[in-house]
């Protein structure tokens, strides 16, 4: 199974309560924010990515602490409170044993080699080399896969990698291959010869090309100069934002899954769209930050919730533009 597998459909009891939450809301004007709104309306039409449940699921996290006090509380008017209003229109209790199940589920699949959706490639001007051993006539190649602190070329923003990005991915089970063709394997590092290593200047790697038509070609081809760019399969699990004037930088804090290293032919960077897809999740999550600080502060013209709101629309700013 794959993340597009994974059954993102809500059940019966979370489109109920959101249900109930719109109505409750339009019947006593309080509890929610528009993104509560839009979201018991995903609920109910059955419209939620694997994003979506991930926040759910981090929004009642953040919220259980006040489940004791206001879930059966009632207001002067006799109804729920903001709190409770607020609670249903995510799904209410069933949407939060739901959307924890399903975090649960998506994250062993993330884990999985088999996740594409979220598989960034990068490549680097790095020339590897080959070699023939005198001894077993066997061709060695080897190379950076990864430079530190070496600055992507322009994706719509620019990106480097941080030196502790790979501590523990060099136990994963990586791959060598030729344009990172998972039919092209030259090499391996549990089974085969693959050695994978982590020095001042970047994650380098050694390996022995097969006696193959692949592994004779791609020798062939990096004797005469044509091959001499090397390249990473990687999903991330810690990244940060910046901007440097109209530039914004993203920094890749640790790297959750390494795939392939490979050789490659064309030096250009590929499926910049997965962290295109990451700033518009940070626009969000920020918005529903600034509505949540309104919500629970009240009073909206206070000096305080103003500089609350100040900074994160600030933070918001500096993230999410491209």
């Amino acid at each position: 199974m794959a993340l597009k597998d994974v059954n993102t459909t809500p059940t019966s009891g979370m489109r109920e309560e959101a249900r109930k939450g719109l109505e409750w809301r339009e019947e006593y004007s309080r509890g929610g924010t528009s993104t509560g709104v839009s979201r018991a309306r995903d609920i109910i039409n059955g419209d939620l990515s694997i994003s979506t449940i991930k926040r759910m699921y981090s929004f009642f996290s953040r919220h259980e602490n006040n489940k004791s006090k206001h879930y059966s509380a009632k207001e002067s008017d006799g109804g729920p409170t903001a709190w409770r209003i607020a609670w249903a229109l995510w799904g209410g209790n069933a949407g939060f044993s739901w959307s924890k199940k399903k975090v649960k589920e998506i994250e062993r699949e993330e884990k999985s080699f088999d996740m594409k959706d979220n598989k960034e490639i990068r490549v680097f001007t790095a020339k590897c080399e080959v070699r023939k051993d005198d001894e077993s006539e066997d061709y060695r190649v080897s190379g950076y896969a990864a430079l530190f602190d070496h600055e992507s070329r322009d994706l719509g923003f620019r990106e480097t990698i941080s030196r502790d990005a790979f501590d523990g991915r060099l136990e994963d089970n990586v791959i060598l291959t030729y344009n990172h063709d998972m039919n092209a394997i030259l090499d391996r590092n549990q089974g085969g010869t693959l050695k994978l290593s982590l020095d001042e200047r970047g994650l380098k790697y050694d390996g022995t090309l097969p006696n193959t038509s692949t592994g004779n070609d791609v020798a062939e081809l990096m004797r005469r100069g044509l091959l001499y760019e090397s390249s990473f399969a990687f999903t991330v699990e810690d990244d940060e934002w910046t901007q440097d004037g109209d530039v914004h930088k993203r920094n890749i804090k640790k790297v959750a899954r390494l795939f392939d290293v490979s050789i490659v032919g064309v030096g250009a960077y590929s499926n910049t769209d997965v962290a295109l897809r990451a700033l518009e999740e940070i626009k969000e999550e920020i918005s529903e930050k600034v509505e949540e600080v309104v919500e629970q502060e009240q009073v909206c013209d206070s000096e305080e919730t103003l500089n609350k709101i100040g900074l994160l629309q600030n933070e918001l700013t500096l993230k999410s533009k491209l």
